[in-house]
């Protein structure tokens, strides 16, 4: 069941001239859409509808707005009547995106598990085990805003995503249906085998590259992964179809892209993740890359929706060209004549933009032909043949490759053309004759698209700050004043997050004393797995005012918190920092332990009693002096 965020998607997508054409009489001047504006007393048409925009305007009273706001104000009618009459008017079914209190608890489950995962990989890109992930960014020119844009991360070869949903779900029915929704996903597999762990499940994605993909929306719905080693197969791994994830109706990089496809009026078709990226990178920003070998009839309908001008950028190679001629048939049959762009010697756009640059580019682009003459072209050899029976055999080729444009003269002068180049002398109407008869015997399958899989609402992603599921609440307990070791450990670690996802980070728990201090680095470890950094000040925040925290620990945490600024240590500063923040935590530790043993001393009952606890004592000593050497060099 589709919802109200696809409606209102799919209104946006739908040329508002075929929209508010239902409602008035619309006059074309050109590439000008105009009406007699109802908004005001009008006998010229004064309210210009621009499909390219999706916006309508009246130059003499200035309404204007979208198709849902013409509604609105035509008919006077709220947001809901408003969409209702649209779909009327339309034919098609409102209740097929409003039925309300009707949420699939799977999708809004597999949602936020896709959510987190993004954070999470993001997160371990830039930890310490992220180090493959910096030298494919190295290796890739790809720069760390592309990176960030595109939320690039990296898999671990640990299970995160596993150990993520054991760890944050207490409840036991509720993990065993997240990682039920997580296996259907296909984000995890189960294992085959007893885990020393007790551990049913194991990630699908380790040791790779993470490529979320989204939906129009703008939300994670899967992802693709590219292997970090050459022994390690296949070299890409997708996500599998799912109920939020349907591959033939997605296009990678869409909602980057469509400002800049409606900025240019075009935009260009390209294979991979990896192209789409390498182009955005290089300014080309109008650039969408198709899923599989083949573009759905969703997709196709998105992008025209939005421009009618499409150029082709596919690998260098026969399947890439197969795909141009798959993709060119689907945009024939709706009087679209895409254009190809010819990579010469390269086998990809990456691969093109790197060795001959972005002028070069340009080039192609502005030199870049319809596809469909270059088929003809294909089809016509160097060597014209003597026989008039051969020339219109080749000559019937041509017209099978321009049959999805029907009767239209971009068929029949391309025909025309052809049979001069065959050297064929009948005239052109007879010509055309010949074409229009072999359409009538022929009955021109329609492109075939993927068949479409019947998925639960996409709703738009809801924005959480909280875990999955609320953990238990701490019972409340009057805390001990904070060292001034443990008031350090909270500055740096709220101010530096990223070192709680270190292994050397849990070495620390064993060094403090507090519980409520240890409670509170557990719980921020797991927060800071699930937010970006820019959410990031705002989230613990947000938590710290949730629970019953001392105002010692409240005070040192908000002051922390006042002085964050989102950059990441380096590794060897952030190892440095551990460290020494293990020291200050142990010899906290040992001087308590000084302590207690110098009171238990003024208590002793005997002289060996007492000889014995100064023999601890010169333990204690020596070991904080070995410590405050250490520190020293």
């Amino acid at each position: 069941m589709s919802s109200i965020d696809e409606l209102k998607l799919r209104i946006k997508e739908t040329p508002i001239s075929e929209i508010i054409g239902r409602y008035l009489s619309l006059t074309r001047q050109g590439t000008t859409v105009k009406a007699v504006c109802p908004f005001h007393d009008d006998s010229n048409p004064s309210m210009h509808v621009n499909d390219q925009r999706g916006m309508f305007k009246c130059f003499v009273d200035n309404t204007g707005g979208d198709a849902i706001n013409f509604v609105k104000l035509y008919r006077k009618l709220d947001f809901m009547d408003a969409l209702r009459d649209i779909c009327k008017e339309m034919g098609w079914n409102f209740d097929d995106y409003h039925q309300e209190g009707k949420k699939d608890p799977r999708v809004d489950m597999a949602k936020k598990i896709l959510s987190r995962a993004v954070l999470i990989y993001k997160k371990y890109a830039n930890s310490e085990n992220g180090q493959a992930f910096q030298e494919f960014l190295e290796k890739r020119k790809l720069t760390e805003d592309i990176a960030n844009t595109y939320q690039l991360g990296f898999a671990p070869k640990t299970g995160v995503i596993v150990d993520y949903l054991h760890r944050n779900i207490p409840n036991e029915k509720d993990k065993a249906f997240a990682l039920k929704i997580a296996e259907e996903i296909g984000i995890i597999k189960p294992s085959t085998y007893d885990r020393q762990d007790g551990k049913a499940h194991y990630d699908t994605f380790r040791e790779r590259i993470i490529f979320p993909i989204w939906d129009q929306f703008g939300h994670c719905i899967g992802f693709t992964s590219r292997s970090i080693r050459d022994d390690q197969k296949p070299k890409y791994l997708n996500s599998i179809d799912s109920v939020v994830f349907n591959k033939s109706n997605l296009l990678y990089g869409l909602h980057l892209a469509k400002p800049a496809i409606r900025e240019q009026d075009a935009v260009i078709l390209c294979e991979g993740n990896m192209d789409q990226i390498a182009m955005f990178q290089n300014g080309f920003e109008n650039t969408v890359a198709i899923q599989g070998i083949a573009l759905g009839e969703q997709s196709m309908k998105r992008l025209l929706s939005i421009t009618k001008n499409i150029y082709f950028c596919f690998d260098n190679d026969d399947a890439g060209f197969d795909c141009s001629g798959r993709t060119n048939k689907m945009f024939m049959e709706q009087g679209i004549v895409p254009k190809f762009i010819d990579l010469g010697e390269q086998k990809d756009p990456d691969d093109f933009l790197k060795a001959e640059g972005k002028i070069a580019f340009k080039e192609r682009i502005a030199n870049a032909k319809p596809f469909i003459d270059i088929e003809l072209e294909r089809a016509i050899p160097k060597e014209i043949p003597e026989l008039s029976d051969r020339k219109l055999e080749i000559l019937k080729e041509g017209f099978e490759i321009v049959s999805p444009l029907k009767k239209s003269l971009q068929a029949t002068e391309r025909i025309i053309k052809m049979a001069r180049a065959l050297g064929l002398h009948s005239d052109a109407g007879q010509i055309v004759e010949n074409y229009e008869t072999f359409l009538s015997e022929i009955k021109t399958p329609k492109t075939h698209f993927a068949p479409k899989q019947e998925t639960a609402p996409l709703e738009e992603m809801m924005h959480f700050e909280e875990p999955i599921m609320d953990t238990p609440q701490q019972e409340k307990e009057v805390a001990p004043p904070l060292t001034r070791a443990e008031k350090t450990l909270l500055q740096e670690l709220v101010q530096h997050p990223e070192c709680l996802i270190r292994p050397e980070c849990s070495e620390l728990l064993d060094f403090i004393e507090s519980s409520e201090v240890k409670t509170y680095v557990l719980e921020l470890s797991k927060l800071v797995l699930e937010v970006c950094d820019s959410e990031y000040p705002s989230v613990v925040n947000n938590y710290l005012a949730s629970k019953e925290y001392s105002s010692d620990l409240v005070k040192v945490v908000g002051s922390a918190l006042y002085r964050y600024q989102p950059s990441v240590l380096n590794e060897k500063v952030a190892g440095q920092l551990l460290i020494d923040l293990k020291r200050k935590l142990r010899e906290d530790q040992l001087k308590s332990k000084r302590d207690n043993i110098l009171k238990q001393q003024k208590e002793a009952n005997s002289n060996e009693e007492s000889l014995n606890l100064l023999k601890e004592l010169s333990n204690v000593d020596k070991e904080i002096n070995e410590l405050r050497s250490t520190t020293v060099r």
